[in-house]
């Protein structure tokens, strides 16, 4: 009888339609026009950079990818689309792909998160040393550490002082008075160190209230992210305010070795097997276990960094952790004469240290320091000191990370490209400029892309409106990075939070184009010295090769198909449903 029914409203839509002058929608000109979108659809999917990856998922990995799709859909409509409320408050409207600090909170109650949470990542590409490691994990160390000291620029009596003060940490290894005023005091003589137990037991609102006063001045706060009515110079001078106090906490040995050893753990429990690190060649002074001078020689630091790895390496937690790379790194604001002499030192950390250096970058805000063409003599002069001494130390540049368009900042993507970069830190702005997105894509430039860093530092709203789709559909090759995960509010060592906020905010990446953006930060890792036909030749081959990147390609590719047997196990009954094609 259903049937009967159904076949009746069936032919008398069909009649209504038809006496309207309407077509029936399996009428040849309706079907002619679906035929049309769904072939212009497949030719611009088979741009994208994900294509390739997505045509050769296996069937385990097909059915993991349906599933996925269900799940972030059930929570798109089921957990994530909460109405404010008159009763309440507006601010209660929550949605999918909300602005991050505010939707982080609720973010490890979904399924999509505990998916993630078990991807293999690859490799985290871009990420600043100081801010890598959660703070309160640091400052914990840091509290019960001998001989550690705070000192601030003012007293912190007042809110307003608070706010104004800056901090800075040391180690000394003489007897501090413990009956001066504390810094929270009125009292408090500017720049008097104080043991940090004694500011911390003494602080209004106990430890706790100043771990809280501390991380204020280490993070940026979700209050101070979501103002992009004070645009982009406001928010970072908050940003880079947090670097000093950062820096500070960890120049004394056994504080950096104990940093090391939570960052490679926290950075495996993520399912990260290697990791290249931005330092900046400013700092690098140690101050050793009872002194409080560091040590002036400059190859303390990386001795101790060598020392951490390999001893992380040879347990059980890192035996599957490739190691790690560092990419010296200048302020881009530094004079000639302060950036050649800084240039100098790298070159000759390069020599002492080959395996452990793996190129050169230029940091801190692209908008306000030099660009890139005005840096062109000493960049010029940077690389024919490399070449004079056989030196491979090949750019990996901060570039368009602006939302101008046509200034000195969007035009440091040009430059980049002239002086060969690897990779692209940011590239926030590449969108823009469709013959750069050629030059990038032939000269096999891959785009560091770091989601919640640009919306915090207000390049973006929320990461719904970040141009990383419009890379991925100009077949511009991109991988997920987390940049400053400890300042920015991820307050995770891991690449988690930028996976889901990029898999939950877009309905063209979904799991098969995260599998496709983890692979391709292998493919682009460097791994090892190699010039520039070796380098290319070893992207093109990816795990069809013969040499370390290959291998390791296909260590991630063994892992993701584990991974997709998780996911069809896990979650495949819940969430039958049928294969997703593209």
């Amino acid at each position: 009888m259903k049937l009967l029914n159904l076949t009746i409203v069936t032919l008398f839509t069909s009649f209504v339609s038809a006496q309207n002058g309407v077509p029936d929608v399996n009428s040849t000109a309706v079907q002619k026009h679906l035929l049309a979108r769904s072939a212009m659809i497949a030719v611009e999917k088979r741009q994208r950079q994900d294509h390739f990856f997505r045509q050769n998922l296996s069937s385990v990995a097909q059915q993991a990818e349906a599933i996925v799709a269900a799940i972030r859909q059930d929570e798109i409509e089921n957990y994530w689309r909460v109405p404010g409320t008159l009763e309440k408050n507006d601010t209660d409207e929550r949605f999918a792909g909300e602005m991050f600090p505010k939707a982080r909170p609720l973010v490890n109650e979904t399924k999509l998160w505990n998916v993630v949470k078990h991807m293999p990542k690859g490799a985290l590409l871009h990420a600043h040393l100081s801010a890598m490691l959660p703070f309160d994990t640091l400052l914990d160390t840091v509290l019960h550490t001998e001989g550690m000291v705070i000192s601030a620029s003012q007293d912190v009596s007042t809110e307003f002082n608070r706010q104004n003060a800056s901090i800075l940490f040391a180690h000394v290894n003489h007897t501090v008075a413990t009956d001066v005023s504390s810094i929270h005091s009125a009292g408090y003589v500017p720049n008097t160190q104080i043991p940090v137990m004694v500011a911390a037991e003494t602080f209004p609102g106990g430890t706790q209230g100043f771990i809280d006063f501390v991380k204020s001045k280490l993070t940026v706060l979700p209050e101070d992210s979501i103002r992009h009515d004070l645009g982009v110079d406001e928010i970072w001078r908050k940003f880079q305010a947090a670097f000093t106090p950062a820096d500070s906490m960890i120049s004394y040995e056994p504080i950096v070795r104990t940093f090391y050893q939570k960052l490679f753990s926290r950075l495996a429990a993520d399912h990260i097997s290697w990791v290249e690190i931005r330092a900046s060649g400013a700092g690098g002074m140690l101050v050793h276990e009872g002194d409080e001078v560091a040590d002036p020689d400059p190859n303390i630091w990386w001795t101790v960094l060598l020392e951490e790895l390999q001893k992380f390496q040879n347990t059980t937690e890192g035996a599957d952790f490739w190691g790690a790379r560092v990419i010296w790194s200048d302020l881009r604001s530094l004079d000639t004469a302060s950036l050649t002499k800084s240039m100098g030192l790298a070159l000759e950390r390069k020599r002492n240290f080959p395996q452990l250096f793996s190129g050169y970058d230029l940091v801190a805000q692209e908008d306000l320091g030099r660009p890139l063409a005005d840096l062109a003599p000493e960049l010029i002069w940077f690389q024919q000191q490399a070449e004079k001494s056989n030196l491979t130390i090949p750019f990996f540049f901060h570039a368009g990370e602006t939302l101008g368009d046509g200034n000195s900042t969007d035009l440091n993507l040009f430059d980049a490209v002239l002086f060969g970069t690897r990779r692209i830190g940011h590239g926030f702005s590449l969108y823009k400029h469709p013959k750069l997105i050629d030059e990038v894509i032939d000269n096999g430039i891959m785009v560091e892309v770091c989601p919640i860093s640009n919306e915090v530092l207000r390049l973006a709203t929320d990461v719904l409106h970040h141009p990383l789709p419009a890379m991925i559909a100009h077949g511009i090759p991109t991988a997920i990075s987390n940049d400053d995960p400890a300042i920015l509010g991820q307050n995770a060592a891991g690449l988690s939070y930028d996976f889901y906020q990029t898999i939950q905010a877009f309905d063209n990446i979904g799991l098969a184009g995260l599998g496709a953006l983890a692979q391709n930060s292998i493919r682009w890792s460097n791994f090892e010295d190699q010039n520039e036909v070796e380098w290319i030749r070893d992207i093109d081959f990816g795990e069809n090769g013969d040499g370390i990147k290959a291998q390791r390609m296909q260590a991630w590719n063994a892992k993701w198909e584990e991974f997709c047997q998780w996911v069809v196990d896990e979650y495949g009954q819940q969430y039958a449903t049928a294969e997703i094609g593209w």
